[in-house]
Order: structure tokens, then C-alpha cells, then sequence
């Protein structure tokens, strides 16, 4: 049986047949609907032909944690072996090819990638976040404070920051905090956090370019 769906508050889990080179969602038999906290999802059996290839899609918060490849043999997924090289190296991670007479994936970081368009998003993506955790300052009025944050007032609007991501400087009355915070609670605007991102990942596109050419 495979559990098709949501599977619990913040747990999923989806299954793709590959077919003519394609991905489409799998067929199923004997759905039947099971409940997790309050949580409803499917769990059925396979209704793909055997040698199928499956590929196993779960997400964890709402990102993709982890995917992986099966092979369908009379109703069981039995784990796709590959043949693995390594064909280069992103960002001091090396990139790995692995190819069966089915199917080429790409794995990076311990994760598996259709393609290469593929990998180089979550790359791209990764960087984001990492930009995101970057401190910018932002000016304003403390108008309170209290012992886990301060009450800033910027553009007219008041924002609750807390002190454990920020830090206050009273000289010029500005406060440093995540680039991801500023953005979520309109400190700078989409404008100003899209300059900020694409300014800073300027030095990483030598990396990036190489992607295709692997």
C-alpha cells in the first residue's frame, strides 16, 4: 500500500509513473481513505504494469524533502538501481549522473533531480534562502521594547521585531535584521528585495552557468 496525499500537519507524499519520458500521477486500485490527527489521505495499492518506473515525491513544511525511484514488480516498488559517476562540481558539492536503461537523474547534496533545469533551481533556491538569512539594517523609531523584542515604528507602520534576530543601533536609530523578515513584514519593499537578491547572487553565476554544460 502507498500513502497518496497529505499524511499528516506537515508531512506529503505523492507518487509519479514515468511514461513515454514523461511524469503523470500514478493509477491506483483499492483507495481507501485513512485519517491521521484529523487528517484525511489515500492509501492504495499500484495499478502500473511491472517495470514501470515510479518516483516518490515527499514533502516535509511544505518543501521537497527527499525524491526516490522504484521499480514496480507485481504490486511492490522495489528501489531503481543506477549506475553512478561523477561528472563535476557546483559550489564545492560534487554533482553525480545516475543512469539505468530507463531513466538519467542528477543527485546533488544527497538529493536526486530529473534533469538538469531541475537541479539548478534547487540550487538557485538554496542560495536565496541563504541571502535571506543576511542582515540588512533598517531604519526607524523604537516606540517600546520590551524583553524579547522591540516595537519599531518605519514608514508609519509598526512592527514587532524580536531582539533574537535582531540587533539595535542606537546611534542612528536603525535596527539589522534578516532579509527574509524585512521582506515578510514589508520593512523594505519587493522592489528593493528582489535588487538585493539578484546583486548578491551576481557572484555565483560562474557557478551556475556551468550547470548545463555538465
Amino acid at each position: 500500500m502507498i500513502r497518496i496525499g497529505k499524511i499528516s500537519k506537515d508531512e506529503e507524499e505523492y507518487y509519479f509513473a514515468l511514461d513515454n519520458g514523461k511524469w503523470r500521477e500514478v493509477k491506483i486500485k483499492n483507495k481507501v481513505w485513512r485519517s491521521l490527527k484529523g487528517i484525511k489521505y489515500i492509501e492504495a495499492e499500484l495499478s502500473e504494469e511491472d517495470g514501470t518506473v515510479i518516483k516518490k515525491v515527499y514533502k516535509k513544511e511544505g518543501r521537497v524533502a527527499s525524491v526516490d525511484y522504484f521499480e514496480t514488480n507485481q504490486g511492490e516498488l522495489e528501489e531503481l538501481s543506477f549506475q553512478c559517476k561523477e561528472i563535476g562540481n557546483i559550489l564545492s558539492n560534487q554533482v553525480i549522473m545516475c543512469e539505468n536503461e530507463k531513466i538519467k537523474v542528477y543527485q546533488y547534496e544527497g538529493r536526486f533531480f530529473d534533469d538538469k533545469v531541475q537541479l539548478q533551481n534547487y540550487i538557485t533556491s538554496e542560495l536565496k534562502r541563504e541571502i535571506g538569512n543576511e542582515l540588512v539594517t533598517v531604519n526607524g523609531k523604537i516606540k517600546a521594547e520590551t524583553e524579547k523584542a522591540y516595537l519599531l515604528v518605519i514608514k508609519g507602520k509598526e512592527v514587532w521585531i524580536p531582539k533574537s534576530i535582531s540587533t539595535y543601533q542606537q546611534e542612528n536609530e536603525s535596527l539589522q535584521v534578516p532579509l527574509w523578515f524585512a521582506k515578510n513584514n514589508s520593512l523594505i519593499s519587493e522592489k528593493e528585495y528582489n535588487a538585493i537578491v539578484s546583486e548578491k547572487l551576481k557572484k555565483y553565476e560562474d557557478e551556475l552557468a556551468k550547470i548545463p554544460f555538465l
